[in-house]
């Protein structure tokens, strides 16, 4: 069953403006789920080669995300377990880097796609068990996060929008 989940539309086409910046991350992680489901259960070469390539980029996009607007701006709620989070996705970005220029359907990038799944996916059960909960009863506004994580996703999928346009031109 091929996929055709783009992993660029998010927050940025199909959710009202006041929306909290952790429900938002809780459609990305179930993006993440589904496209990981779709390259470990498709039994098409071609399918699971999209499906890679999707979960990738999803992946990618949420980490960028995370790392550049969430974390630090709900640091000051739960300094130490940010800091945890932040070395998780230190094992996801690692991951991230050994498939970068590798062909999805290369014999090398199995075991890596498997390691990224794991690595993202206990990265994904902390954030939802640990960090989340903590959010959710702080007293801390995180409209302002949310805001903020639209406008660098907005960014990110226009330069990757642009970077896309470039090579299919050349």
């Amino acid at each position: 069953m091929p996929t055709n989940i783009d992993p660029t539309r998010r927050l940025t086409q199909d959710a009202s403006l006041d929306e909290h910046p952790v429900k938002s991350l809780l459609r990305d992680h179930n993006l993440v789920r589904k496209l990981a489901d779709h390259y470990l259960n498709d039994h098409s070469k071609d399918a699971r080669k999209q499906a890679a390539i999707q979960l990738v980029q999803a992946v990618h996009n949420l980490e960028r995300l995370k790392e550049t607007v969430f974390y630090p701006g709900v640091r000051r709620v739960a300094p130490n377990l940010v800091a945890h989070l932040e070395e998780e996705s230190l094992d996801v970005d690692d991951v991230l880097a050994a498939l970068s220029g590798m062909a999805m359907d290369d014999a090398r990038a199995e075991p890596l796609l498997r390691e990224l799944i794991e690595a993202v996916t206990r990265h994904m059960r902390d954030e939802e068990t640990q960090l989340f909960p903590v959010l959710r009863q702080a007293a801390f506004d995180l409209m302002p996060i949310g805001l903020e994580m639209r406008a660098f996703e907005a960014n990110l999928v226009h330069m990757q929008a642009r970077r896309s346009d470039r090579m299919n031109r050349h």
